[in-house]
């Protein structure tokens, strides 16, 4: 069996940042809390609970210590009653989120209707939408939910960082049908847009792909996507026992890859895992 990885795998600078703020925040702070995870990625939650993090749901739940914000982003709101109740906030919302939350925060000053490509349930397009100031937002995923929208005179268009850039492209050129005036903003985060091409690319490779990550990891959903509209076999897993080793059996290239919170090391596990137990 071959086995084939993109040039780049493991952490973007955005998840990277975020995790050793947290980690040096731990080491000052004995009394360290996070509303929600910091990524998606459950070997990391479980590294930051055992170290001393503890997640918790809402503020009323702490009197003191540090707050840590997510990578994702929250709501402006949320910082500012946990500064009120003298709490120590530590932000690692990552730049590109920020980014977007500063382009939504303009666009609704300026009176634009603010539309969103992306999953609205996501915690980074709460954020975002979060900082609408004015008028309505609209949060859509696909062309068909694209479609529904009524006609808007003037609107501002961003994605969600981790959104499928085909996806967006495509919904954008539907969205310009339906208004008279229209600011498009790609906010694809670069990495994103750069592992999503490397996927495709190793896709066509290969007889099968496995993508590695959360499973409740957007831009790890958003590999798969890629994988299965390309028809080529592929496996989606958080770590190395979720493998079936009799399903790999036969196959002589395979492709590994993995979103941008998947940790480098879990990569290298599975890769070890289907070279020795195959062999």
């Amino acid at each position: 069996m071959q086995i084939f990885l993109p040039e780049k795998i493991g952490f973007c600078f955005g998840v990277k940042r975020a995790l050793k703020l947290t980690l040096n925040e731990i080491k000052r702070n004995g009394k360290v809390y996070i509303l929600g995870d910091l990524i998606h990625n459950p070997q990391v939650t479980e590294n930051l609970r055992r170290r001393g993090i503890k997640s918790i749901e809402d503020l009323s739940q702490i009197r003191e210590g540090t707050l840590i914000i997510r990578s994702h982003g929250e709501d402006p709101s949320v910082i500012k009653e946990a500064r009120k109740r003298k709490l120590r906030v530590l932000d690692t919302t990552c730049p590109y989120v920020l980014r977007v939350q500063k382009i939504v925060r303009s666009l609704s000053q300026k009176s634009y209707q603010v539309i969103i490509v992306g999953t609205a349930t996501h915690p980074e397009v709460k954020g975002v939408i979060a900082n609408v100031t004015k008028g309505r937002v609209y949060v859509v995923k696909n062309s068909q939910e694209a479609e529904k929208l009524p006609f808007l005179k003037k609107v501002g268009i961003v994605a969600q960082t981790t959104e499928n850039v085909e996806n967006f492209n495509h919904i954008v050129k539907n969205l310009t049908k339906k208004t008279r005036e229209c600011r498009i903003f790609n906010t694809i985060c670069r990495i994103i847009r750069e592992r999503q091409e490397e996927t495709k690319k190793l896709a066509r490779e290969v007889e099968a792909v496995i993508v590695v990550g959360g499973h409740n990891s957007s831009n790890t959903h958003q590999l798969v996507k890629l994988c299965q509209s390309l028809e080529v076999k592929t496996c989606f897993v958080e770590k190395e026992e979720e493998l079936n080793m009799k399903e790999w059996k036969g196959i002589k290239r395979v492709g590994i890859t993995g979103g941008t919170s998947t940790p480098k090391e879990v990569i290298e596990k599975i890769k070890n895992k289907l070279l020795t137990t195959i062999y």
